[in-house]
C-alpha cells in the first residue's frame, strides 16, 4: 500500500461518477494521466496520485534489470550467421523424426545448447504423444 501523504499532489482534470445506487465510485482523472478511484468526489483541486509512486518504484526495478551494455548489431548478426545452418539441421531432424514416428511436429521437442565457439549442439529429443497416436504407433487396438 502506498502512503498517500508521500505521494505527489496532482491537479484533477475531471471526475466521472460510475456505478449504481449504493455502489457509486468516483474516478478522478489526474493531470499525469492516472486515475484515482474514491468513494467520494474530491472538492480539493489536487489529490495524491498513488500510481505515480508505484510507477516510479517499478521503474527503478526495471532499470535495475536492464543490460549494462546491450550487444552490438554486429555481434547479433555474427551469432545468427554462425548458427543458422545448425538451426536448419535441427528443424530437419525434428521434421524427419515426426514423419518417421507418424506424429505432428508439435509433439517433437529438440533440445539444443550453444557450446564453445557458438556451436549449437543437440543434447536430447523429447517426443510427447497423446494416447491415440501412441496406440496407432504401437498398433494397439484395446481400450486403456
Amino acid at each position: 500500500m502506498v502512503n498517500k501523504k508521500s505521494a505527489p499532489q496532482k491537479n484533477i482534470v475531471s471526475i466521472d461518477k460510475q456505478g449504481g445506487w449504493g455502489d457509486v465510485s468516483y474516478y478522478h482523472k489526474l493531470e499525469c494521466g492516472h486515475i484515482e478511484v474514491r468513494k467520494r468526489a474530491s472538492t480539493a483541486p489536487k489529490i495524491a496520485c498513488t500510481w505515480c509512486v508505484l510507477g516510479e518504484e517499478k521503474g527503478k526495478e526495471l532499470r535495475a534489470l536492464t543490460l549494462v551494455q546491450p550487444p552490438t548489431l554486429e555481434e547479433v548478426w555474427d551469432f545468427y550467421d554462425s548458427t543458422i545452418n545448425e538451426e536448419v539441421d535441427i528443424a530437419q531432424l525434428r521434421a524427419g523424426l515426426a514423419s518417421a514416428i507418424g506424429c505432428p511436429q508439435d509433439s517433437v521437442e529438440v533440445v539444443a545448447e550453444v557450446v564453445e565457439n557458438n556451436v549449437l549442439k543437440v543434447m536430447y529429443v523429447n517426443v510427447f504423444l497423446d494416447l491415440e497416436t501412441a496406440k496407432k504407433i504401437a498398433k494397439y487396438e484395446k481400450n486403456i
